[in-house]
């Protein structure tokens, strides 16, 4: 990206009472350079010029390598410069307006295709991800679409080079990230961008090179990863800065980082969960970046998961609950650094509920490359960090990576001590149930040996399930997938071509200690429906579904099969399986068993959260 596609040359002018003096900026192939101008009157003039709406302009622009005659010819030679009021034809449709004096023909008269008109346009809104009926009329959209339909125009003749003014402003949120994605795309193509706005925050996330307006002259460029590291500098360049409590002075004492560190360091020597450990960091991280909250999340590597979220607020009337997509987005993006603030179009759409939180800071954890969490830092005002916070950040992420890798380290240690004492304990678990089984095919002749021992063999598998999920995770954690539990419970039970297993299951983790119980539960479930719902050979549909709620997990299994008999009575039946489920579901867990005469039979298992979940992510 060394090749100068534009450089625009001591461009100066006047008009309604604003100059601009001795304009000096370039703009590489495959680039956003985006130009930050808190005037909009010089931000205004700068786009005239560069049309050549305004008389008395001095300067030169050299486009590829060649002088052009006037900033006029920079349209002539296929440069687009989109307005921040584009004007479109409102007694036109959308489909007209975005392939105007360009239409397709067709015949011996060269009449407009306009069958085909309307495809390209088609075509071209779903390659911008824009839901907008080519076929409509102008006049007849709201003005965020309009402004949508502004910039899809800008992209129909695949320019070079696009000059744009405010693109963003007005949009929805949706919008404006599928617009962030277009520029994006035009980059790899090697398209370049001159990007003019008011807002610096938005340009963070797109822009390569910065570079600022200031009382009609510029200053910079300035590499945006510059900017990122220590945004103070670009508010310098400004002139205008008025956010929040940050003077771009690192207020915390200079012991603080190691106090984190000693602090953390007791904890994991002694015999406090990770969980703890998080909890600290996060405290002196909300202390020392002058912070009103911090929250973490941990995440799954393989399943890309949220398995576990810790937070530490100063007030509880702050809230903000980010959506699931954009942390796994945010922490797989793998930047140094994610900053956003109210300001930014897409603000509100990030969260699934936000409450007096102005501005969010995230870094990602990292273990040996592999994303393993998002720390956010919450602000209830506008705030900007400094290089040096940006540095304790980084710090503090690494410690927190420290942190979940020694607990892993010590789990793994646990875990073989643990599963000792689990193996034992389901071994003594196998003899009870063989026992009980007996007692019951005793006092039921009609129970032949081949299904009672399947019965036994389809219980032992179920328990190793467990162990053989466990010495898969590479990881070492002493937590279980309930998802791929399920999947290994269905692939070794013998079923008939004539049925059929949906499964539909959340990752849901649930640690070591519950998942044998889990097991069983879902194997016998799962063995009723195949035993009793089909009889005779008769095919059906047996539906799994898990599903995490918010203060409980809903286990449901479905089946189409004949269904319960008129006179079942779950509390008369002499029934093991029953049993079993009975005990581990009301009595080890405090949850709910409902059966639901539906097509079939629906079991439907209330599993309360406090009950089953696990707290501590990595920990014990």
């Amino acid at each position: 990206m060394s090749e100068e596609i534009l450089s625009i040359h001591n461009l100066s002018c006047r008009s309604d009472g604003t100059d601009l003096h001795d304009i000096n900026i370039g703009l590489k192939l495959g680039e956003v350079h985006a130009l930050i101008g808190e005037k909009d009157s010089e931000n205004e003039n700068f786009v005239r010029a560069l049309s050549g709406e305004l008389s008395d302009i001095r300067g030169r622009a050299v486009l590829k390598g060649k002088r052009l005659p006037s900033f006029t010819h920079l349209k002539q030679e296929g440069v687009v410069i989109l307005r921040r009021d584009p004007v479109l034809f409102d007694s036109f449709s959308v489909a007209e307006n975005l392939l105007f004096d360009r239409y397709p023909r067709r015949g011996l008269l060269k009449a407009i295709d306009w069958s085909e008109v309307n495809a390209r346009a088609r075509r071209l809104l779903r390659d911008l991800g824009l839901d907008i009926d080519p076929a409509a009329a102008v006049a007849d959209l709201p003005a965020k679409k309009r402004k949508s339909v502004a910039i899809a125009k800008a992209f129909v003749s695949e320019p070079e080079v696009i000059i744009m003014q405010e693109p963003a402003e007005g949009l929805e949120a949706g919008d404006a990230q599928r617009l962030h994605e277009v520029i994006q795309r035009f980059k790899e193509r090697n398209g370049s961008i001159i990007y003019i706005t008011k807002k610096w925050e938005e340009v963070l996330k797109i822009a390569d090179r910065i570079s600022v307006l200031n009382d009609g002259t510029v200053l910079g460029p300035i590499p945006s990863a510059e900017v990122i590291r220590d945004p103070v500098v670009l508010l310098n360049m400004l002139g205008n800065y008025k956010y929040g409590k940050n003077t771009g002075e690192f207020s915390d004492d200079s012991g603080g980082i190691l106090d984190a560190v000693f602090k953390a360091a007791q904890y994991l020597t002694s015999e406090y969960e990770l969980k703890d450990v998080l909890l600290l960091l996060a405290k002196q991280a909300v202390k020392s970046m002058r912070a009103d909250g911090c929250i973490i999340n941990l995440i799954d590597e393989n399943t890309d998961t949220i398995i576990d979220t810790l937070e530490f607020k100063l007030q509880d009337n702050i809230e903000a609950r980010l959506k699931t997509e954009w942390i796994l987005h945010i922490g797989l993006e793998r930047k140094d650094i994610y900053y956003v603030n109210k300001k930014n179009p897409e603000f509100v759409s990030l969260f699934e509920s936000v409450k007096k939180v102005k501005t969010l800071i995230c870094v990602p954890l990292l273990i040996r490359s592999q994303v393993t969490g998002v720390i956010q830092i919450l602000y209830k005002d506008y705030y900007v960090y400094s290089e040096e916070e940006l540095m304790y950040l980084s710090t503090f992420a690494r410690q927190a990576a420290i942190a979940i890798e020694n607990t892993r380290l010590m789990g793994r240690s646990a875990l073989l001590q643990e599963s000792h004492h689990r193996i034992k304990n389901n071994l003594q678990s196998i003899i009870s149930l063989i026992a009980i089984q007996r007692e019951l095919m005793a006092k039921n002749k009609d129970v032949s040996v081949s299904d009672m021992l399947d019965s036994i063999v389809c219980r032992i598998k179920s328990i190793a399930a467990v162990h053989d999920l466990l010495s898969k995770d590479k990881s070492g954690r002493s937590i279980i997938n309930i998802r791929h539990l399920i999947n290994t419970i269905v692939e070794f039970m013998s079923f008939d071509d004539s049925i059929r297993v949906i499964l539909d299951a959340d990752d849901i983790f649930i640690p070591y200690n519950k998942a044998s119980s889990i097991a069983l539960v879902i194997n016998e479930l799962v063995t009723n429906c195949v035993k009793h719902a089909f009889p005779q050979g008769r095919g059906g549909i047996i539906n799994i579904s898990c599903k995490r709620q918010a203060d409980q997990t809903l286990l449901v299994i479905q089946d189409n099969g004949v269904g319960l008999p008129a006179d079942f009575d779950r509390n008369s039946i002499q029934s093991l399986g029953l049993s079993i489920v009975e005990s581990i579901v009301v009595n080890e867990i405090k949850g709910t068993i409902e059966f639901v005469r539906q097509d079939g039979l629906q079991v439907r298992i209330h599993l309360p959260v406090e009950r089953l979940f696990f707290r501590g992510a990595y920990a014990q």
